[in-house]
């Protein structure tokens, strides 16, 4: 397929009130000095048919700026292009615009955004259509790459370089196939398991990293754990045993004869107990005795006093009701006064037209009369409904309003004589208890007179007598004894437990170094691995990078780089002449992008008009079947267009 541009046209894109170029589909060369507008006309044709500039930006301004650089309103911004695809026309057409509305009762209007609009071969299209349209000419990235000589350095990433450039080579270099292809790869096909070159490489790296962690850390280990022994030291550890047989057993002595004295002790305290519950009998014989004395005077007393706070209580709630109810009459009173001036608002509301209304927003032409009074009549009737609506919903709250306030009206009336009956009960309990204190009796009751008293009485002197009688035995020089002979025990077995600790702390450190060899050993057979894949690598590379580097004439492809400790890593760098892309002069990278261009053309059967920035620079392009549209600059101080 062969593309060229028979035209481009601008208008206010980016500064250029309005521009056509008829390229003809010849190479074209274009004169300017800088900012004239060279590198606007690329943009341009970036824009139309993929929304982004020469540097591939989706976000970037195409409105012409005033000389406050602010946007000039109200402008249409469009870019139109006809191709020549194999021989047949097809025209391309995009305007940006903005959207102003001007609201019913505004005299300004107000900004609303963009829209964008798309025609092809002067129809108007959607955008989806649009896209898919050019997509099916060319897609996206293939049109990119073979019209911008920087595309493929600049735009693209190291992984989509070398997928691309894989992919054009023609080869058929499977991992299977080197596996495959040299025994030396034998083991390592084996450890693959099913799983890719690049999944094993990271699980290897993955194994080393946490074994070199591993392996870190014994040392330290080690060298905490020797610092715990006890290198110097006279102690004989068969004696230490008999001297605490010797100490068990003067323990055992030592609590059975503590254990009979705790015996006693409890009997005495048995008498002791009783002692207790008899005089805590006889506190609650008393405390009962005169309780049944003045309950039959106080029950009445409590009776009335319940029956008072009863009836305060109602009162109070009462009270609280009546307040709260009056709160909700005056708040709906008040909004009864804004209801009747909502229904004043609405009742004196008058309908004016806006003479917009009448204007047809496609042609901007004013309606027939026969139209517009018909759209007035509508206006009018629309109008008078709403109103009797609003009416109506007034109506309707006011009603729901005057019954709320008659209903809690009612209710206080209901309250207040409820309330004035509570307050009467109120005056005649207080009488009664008035008159009950009166009539209380004021003679002092003597308990300890009543025979019953006087029998506990009696039986608590008894066991006083007993108690007092008892002898307590003092075991502090025993329990002395006990402590001291533990604390002997618990320093023969600290000095026995170091014994134990010392033996498993020399197991542990024989079981660390022997861990700290395996560790060792199972690095060096995964760096073996790793080494294979190193060469696998490099044998892979080396053919791809054969395959590939045979396609083009100028620039040719690094694929893998050497790191400092000799492992590979995988790379895409361009080389112009062995040097890096980077580092070469403008027309070199310019001269690269071509030959990349050249090849991918070929490669994909077409070819596009391909844009040349800073042209200025080469001497002589290669020979390269497209069209070929140069941006030169030059000390002219507007554009200068040069059809070849």
């Amino acid at each position: 397929m062969q593309i060229k541009i028979y035209n481009l046209k601008l208008k206010n894109f980016k500064g250029i009130k309005e521009l056509e170029i008829v390229f003809n589909g010849q190479d074209t060369n274009i004169y300017g000095k800088n900012a004239t507008g060279k590198t606007t006309i690329f943009d341009a044709f970036k824009w139309l048919f993929f929304d982004k500039d020469s540097n591939d930006r989706k976000d970037f301004n195409i409105k012409t700026l005033d000389e406050n650089n602010n946007p000039i309103h109200f402008l249409e911004h469009e870019v139109e292009a006809t191709l020549i695809i194999d021989g047949q026309d097809i025209t391309f057409k995009k305007m940006f615009k903005e959207k102003w509305i001007k609201r019913r009762g505004q005299e300004q209007q107000e900004f609303a955004g963009h829209e964008t609009s798309y025609w092809i071969d002067e129809v108007p299209i959607k955008k989806k259509d649009y896209e898919e349209k050019i997509n099916s000419i060319i897609p996206e990235n293939l049109f990119k790459l073979i019209t911008d000589p920087s595309f493929f350095n600049n735009q693209m990433s190291w992984k989509e370089r070398r997928e691309l450039l894989i992919n054009i080579s023609g080869t058929d270099i499977t991992d299977e196939t080197i596996l495959n292809s040299n025994e030396q790869f034998e083991i390592l096909k084996e450890n693959l398991e099913g799983r890719t070159i690049e999944d094993y490489r990271k699980v290897l790296a993955a194994k080393i990293k946490e074994l070199n962690n591993e392996k870190e850390k014994i040392p330290i280990r080690i060298d905490e754990l020797t610092k715990t022994l006890i290198t110097d030291h006279n102690i004989n550890y068969e004696d230490l045993e008999n001297e605490k047989n010797m100490c068990n057993e003067e323990l055992q002595r030592i609590e059975l004869e503590m254990t009979d004295i705790q015996t006693r002790a409890k009997e005495n305290m048995k008498k002791a107990d009783q002692l207790a519950i008899a005089k805590n009998e006889l506190n609650n014989l008393k405390f009962r005795l005169e309780v049944e004395h003045s309950d039959k005077y106080s029950s009445e007393a409590i009776k009335l006093n319940n029956e008072k706070s009863l009836i305060e209580s109602k009162i109070r709630n009462n009270n609280q009701t009546i307040n709260d109810l009056q709160i909700q009459i005056d708040t709906d009173k008040k909004r009864k006064q804004e209801l009747y001036k909502k229904w004043d608002e609405i009742n004196n509301t008058k309908l004016e037209f806006d003479p917009n209304s009448f204007i047809c927003p496609t042609c901007k032409r004013e309606y027939e009369t026969e139209k517009i009074e018909e759209m007035k009549q509508q206006f009018v009737d629309n109008f008078n409904t709403h109103k009797d609506n609003e009416k109506q919903a007034i109506n309707k709250e006011g009603k729901s309003i005057n019954a709320r306030i008659e209903e809690n009206t009612k209710k206080i009336e209901t309250l207040l004589a409820e309330t004035e009956q509570f307050n009467k009960n109120l005056e005649e309990i207080n009488l009664k208890i008035l008159e009950y204190e009166k009539d209380k009796p004021s003679e002092t009751f003597d308990v300890t007179a009543l025979p019953q008293y006087q029998e506990k009485l009696k039986e608590i002197e008894k066991l006083e007598e007993i108690v007092n009688n008892l002898v307590s035995e003092d075991i502090t020089e025993i329990q002395n004894k006990k402590s001291s002979i533990i604390e002997q025990i618990n320093n023969i077995d600290k000095q026995l437990n170091e014994r134990v600790v010392q033996e498993k702390t020399k197991t542990r450190i024989e079981e660390l170094e022997k861990e700290e060899e395996n560790i060792a050993h199972k690095i060096q057979e995964l760096e073996a691995q790793q080494y294979q894949i190193e060469e696998f690598t490099k044998t892979k590379v080396e053919l791809l990078e054969n395959a590939i580097n045979s396609n083009f004439e100028i620039v040719q492809f690094r694929l893998f780089d050497t790191q400092i400790n000799g492992g590979l890593i995988e790379c895409c760098d361009t080389l112009v002449n062995g040097v890096p892309f980077a580092d070469v002069n403008n027309a070199h990278k310019i001269i690269a992008g071509l030959d990349i261009i050249k090849t991918l053309s070929k490669f994909y059967n077409i070819t596009a008009p391909i844009f040349i920035d800073n042209r200025e620079s080469i001497n002589e392009l290669c020979n390269i079947d497209a069209q070929v549209i140069s941006l030169i600059v030059t000390e002219d101080p507007e554009l200068r267009i040069e059809v070849m």
